[in-house]
Formats: C-alpha cells, sequence, structure tokens
C-alpha cells in the first residue's frame, strides 16, 4: 500500500484585514486527493487536479458555495496561472472583487521568493495594500489554494497556530479573501503575482519540494500583466473542468488501468517448474517470461526483454529487474537500486510472510509487496502484475470489488512523484510462507520507496541489469 509522508508548511504576511468569516474546523478533502496525487513534487495530469477541483467544490459547499467555474484546460496552465485562476474562482464565488489580472513585477518578486523558500518582500509604497504568501509541498495551484482556504485553522499545522497560538489560524484564508478594499476605493486595481519553484523548498521533512509565493495587492499603477482574469474568463467560457468526485477505481496513480480479471498464464508454467522451492532453469524462466509476454500483449505492452544472464541473479535482483522492465516497458520511470538498508526491510516481510513494514528516514512514500510459494523473482511479479484480483491468491481481494484487489500492481505502477530518488529493497526467505497449503514453501518480498536522502549505496542497480541486456522500450497502450 502507499504511504506518503511529504509534509506541508504555510505561512502568511501581516496585512490581514478582519471580518472574514472563517469555517469552524479544517475541511478535510473529499475526495481524498492527496492520496492519488503524486506524494510528492508537480502532479499536473488531469485526474488529479479534477481530483483537486472535486475537493474545493465539497468544501465549499460546506459553506453554501456554488461549484468553481475554472477553465477545462487548467491542467495545461503553469502553476502559477493556476493559483491566480482559483484565488480568483473562489473569490468571484463570494461576490468579492478578482484580481485583474498577474502583474509583471509581481511576479518576478514572487518567483525570487519562491526560489528562497520564504515569504516575498513588501512591494513598496507603490501598492496601496499588499499581502504575501507562502507554501511549500503542494503538487499544483489548486492544492495550494485548498490549503490556504480549507485546511488553516487548529491543527493544519500553520504556523502561528497551534496550542495556546491562535494568531496564525485562518490567517492564510483571511488573506486570499482580503477584499483590498482601501485600494478599490483609492481608485486601484486589484493584482497579483504568483512564483513557483518545483524543487525549491528547504523546510524540514520536505526538503526539495515545492515552493510557491505569492503577493495580493492592490495599485493605482498595475503596470503590464503576464495573464489576466479576462483571459481566464474567455478560457471558461470555452469550457469548464468537471470536477471528479471520487478516487478513480481499477487504475494505479500513474493512470495504467487493472485488468478486467486475472490472466491466466499460459503456456502453464507450474507445469515447467519444479513443484517445490525456487527454480532458475532456462526451462521454468522461459514458460514464464512466454505467460509474461502474452500478458502484457493483452495490454498493447512489448514483449520483456531481460539481462542475458537473469537466471544467475539472485531472487531479489529478478524481483528489481522485472518490477522495472514493468514499469519502464509502461513509460514510468525504473527505481535507480536496491539498497541494503530497503533489502534489510524487505526481509522482515519475507521472514514473517508479510507486507514488509514501511521504512522510515528520510522515505517520501512507499509500497510493500509480498507474495509466498513463488518459483523465482519473475513468478512472484506475474503474480502482482497479472494474478492479483478476485479469485487469486491476493489476500488482501477475498470478493470483487474490495479495497485490497490489484494493489500488488498498482503499487508497482504507481506514480511516484517528480521529487527525490526511486529506490527499491527486496528480499527471499526459501521456506518461510505460513500461508494455507503452502507452508514451508518460498516467501519473497519487496519494497518500492522515493527518498529525498542521499541515494543508495546500492547493491544492485538498474544500470548493471542495463548492461547486461535488460531492454525497457515504450507501451504502445500506454505510458
Amino acid at each position: 500500500m502507499l504511504a506518503a509522508a511529504a509534509a506541508l508548511l504555510a505561512a502568511c504576511g501581516s496585512s490581514v484585514r478582519p471580518g472574514i468569516a472563517v469555517p469552524a474546523r479544517n475541511e478535510p478533502p473529499r475526495p481524498d486527493y492527496p492520496s492519488w496525487c503524486a506524494p510528492a513534487g508537480v502532479d499536473l495530469r488531469a485526474s488529479c487536479v479534477r481530483l483537486a477541483l472535486g475537493a474545493l467544490d465539497q468544501a465549499g459547499a460546506v459553506e453554501g458555495l456554488p461549484p468553481l467555474a475554472v477553465p477545462a484546460s487548467i491542467a495545461t496552465l503553469p502553476v502559477a496561472e493556476q493559483v491566480f485562476v482559483v484565488v480568483d474562482a473562489e473569490r468571484v464565488a463570494r461576490h468579492l472583487a478578482p484580481f485583474v489580472g498577474m502583474s509583471a513585477a509581481l511576479d518576478s518578486s514572487a518567483a525570487a521568493a519562491a526560489r528562497a523558500a520564504r515569504l516575498p518582500a513588501d512591494p513598496g509604497p507603490r501598492y496601496l495594500a499588499a499581502d504575501e504568501e507562502w507554501i511549500g509541498g503542494v503538487v499544483n495551484g489548486l492544492d495550494a489554494v485548498d490549503e490556504w482556504l480549507y485546511d488553516d485553522g487548529p491543527g493544519s499545522g500553520v504556523q502561528g497556530c497551534g496550542g495556546t497560538a491562535t494568531s496564525g489560524c485562518w490567517a492564510d484564508r483571511r488573506i486570499v479573501l482580503d477584499p483590498l478594499g482601501s485600494g478599490q476605493t483609492s481608485g486601484g486595481v486589484l493584482v497579483m503575482g504568483v512564483g513557483f519553484d518545483p524543487t525549491g523548498d528547504t523546510s524540514a521533512g520536505d526538503r526539495g519540494g515545492t515552493s510557491l509565493a505569492a503577493v495580493l495587492a492592490a495599485t493605482a499603477r498595475p503596470g503590464p500583466l503576464a495573464y489576466t482574469w479576462e483571459d481566464a474568463r474567455r478560457a471558461i467560457a470555452a469550457g469548464r473542468l468537471a470536477p471528479l468526485a471520487r478516487l478513480p477505481a481499477g487504475e494505479a496513480t500513474s493512470g495504467i488501468p487493472d485488468p478486467p480479471a486475472n490472466v491466466a498464464p499460459v503456456p502453464d508454467y507450474p507445469r515447467a517448474c519444479a513443484p517445490e522451492g525456487t527454480d532458475d532453469s532456462a526451462r521454468c524462466l522461459g514458460a514464464v517470461l512466454a505467460a509474461v509476454d502474452r500478458a502484457r500483449a493483452l495490454e498493447g505492452v512489448r514483449p520483456m526483454v531481460l539481462p542475458s544472464d537473469f537466471g544467475q541473479l539472485t531472487v531479489p535482483e529478478q524481483i528489481f529487474v522485472a518490477v522495472d522492465l514493468e514499469r519502464v516497458d509502461r513509460g514510468l520511470p525504473p527505481f535507480a537500486g536496491l539498497t541494503a538498508s530497503l533489502d534489510a526491510d524487505a526481509a522482515v516481510g519475507a521472514g514473517k510472510s508479510l507486507d514488509p513494514p514501511v521504512p522510515g528516514g528520510a522515505t517520501i512514500s512507499a509500497d510493500t509487496e509480498w507474495a509466498g510459494g513463488s518459483d523465482n523473482g519473475l513468478d512472484a511479479v506475474y503474480g502482482w502484475m497479472y494474478d492479483d484480483g478476485a479469485g487469486s491468491g491476493n489476500l488482501d481481494c477475498p470478493h470483487a470489488g474490495a479495497a485490497g484487489c490489484w494493489g500488488h500492481r498498482q503499487g508497482i505502477l504507481d506514480d511516484f512523484g517528480t521529487v527525490g530518488t526511486l529506490q527499491m529493497g527486496a528480499a527471499f526467505a526459501p521456506t518461510a510462507d505460513t500461508s494455507a497449503g503452502d507452508v514451508g514453501g518460498t516467501s519473497m518480498a519487496a519494497v518500492l520507496a522515493v527518498t529525498d536522502g542521499t541515494p543508495g549505496p546500492y547493491v544492485y542497480t538498474w544500470a548493471q541489469a542495463v548492461a547486461a541486456g535488460a531492454d525497457g522500450g515504450v507501451t504502445t497502450a500506454a505510458g
């Protein structure tokens, strides 16, 4: 299962106007888009953006607001422009004046702040009123606005809002919804500047994550505007984005769908392999590979090309290579290598005939896998990828529609984000299986993780597998 460890931190300026209503409590995202979107870094996939919009609409509905009107093309906009559009949409829904455009001067100031992971500087006397924002660890512009407006109270982790401190509670929300009325009555116009750095966050626990800064101001001299509310309104008129009300079922977070049913192995390789224990013979591996290729062909994925020394690799190395080939042949990035620390975590699972524990330390997110009774590493990956639904040996899938169905496959094909290094651990215990009907059989486990710590050191790498002939291509059906 996927475990996310990314942290969010928000900060705000001091120019907060009173009188803006605040919710009675933080509104958790419904649907739970953080569990679907990338655990770290940027995620502009349509499914992630639409889920975040769905959560914004649900949170707004609690306040009696209509669904937000945003362009159907918003996922293709830069994150900075996404923030501008959604902030204005939230303001218009509350009958507040929108910002007329993104100021080139304020964009530059906000970009410098995003790079430095800090609040932007006060824009100076040219501006009649101004507020500043910074937030880290957001996956897109909609996520940032959701944090500011609906997860900014006690328990949110926002600075100045914890324990007996209350001055920071809902301060970001008040800024985003600040009428900035003094500027308007003095003949000013509302302008915004937003800067975004995909790896600029320096916060503890989120180093190297996304960093977003904004300046919201009123001025009589707006200067050049890079993107305007009128631009956004024209795009909205051309088509509105439809939100998603629930998490997509039947696919990994990368969007790759599950098979409609378990794929029976053809050829029936268990007949070609040893009845118990491991079997790395050419006859057994060849039969498993043929079954893998047939199952992949049903999805439009090219045949798997193993390294020439696959039969001489250890079982953990075989698992690693097969997992990486299943990813890269679908256009997903490979895991860089096996590490001793993650191998040790996997060994705990293999020894106990269970999913390994989720690793700690610098791990941003992780999936854990276990298989019992497999003949070799390729056999284990076949089960995880193609025989993981109802009626399979997947203990987490007792019936069709259960939450754990295809969970191993989804873990292998997950989107692990754009921050950190993909690393893996794998382990093998020859007689540790305790499953009914297979007591004393083989037990294999894997940990698939992304870390923001120092990569490696590796005990075996994807580069070694490629050097030995492993060849990842591109699927014709996904990726």
